[in-house]
């Protein structure tokens, strides 16, 4: 049998010294309990909509606030409380470390991984 997270532990040394802690946390967790998969994630993040992976751990972005103006910066919560916030570019760099491993492990969702990332570029680079 094959380890399909691999692509996971291949991310958590750039993701940690990118300022990707939470997220790390949140994509390990969304594996470890099968919540949601990467092309889901990808695709709600390219809308500006964050991910509720379990009660207490989740990230917010632009789509998520009842006025999307008032959208800084990405909060992720884990526990009862705010952890932590990275501006949405830091976001957008840390999505494409994540995606470049991904792809390497599933080369045939490439396509997809990459036309959503390039949708999340263009809706964080204004």
């Amino acid at each position: 049998m094959t380890d399909n997270t691999q692509w996971i532990k291949n991310i958590e040394k750039p993701m940690l010294e990118n300022n990707g802690a939470d997220l790390y946390c949140l994509i390990k967790l969304m594996y470890k309990e099968h919540k949601m998969n990467f092309l889901q994630l990808i695709y709600d993040a390219s809308q500006g909509i964050g991910s509720v992976i379990s009660e207490g751990a989740e990230y917010v972005l632009d789509q998520d606030y009842d006025d999307p103006n008032d959208f800084k910066e990405v909060s992720f919560l884990i526990g009862d409380y705010e952890n932590s916030t990275i501006s949405p570019q830091n976001f957008v760099e840390l999505m494409q470390i994540i995606s470049d491993s991904y792809i390497e492990a599933h080369p045939n969702e490439k396509d997809s991984i990459e036309f959503y990332m390039n949708k999340l570029r263009e809706r964080y680079s204004k």
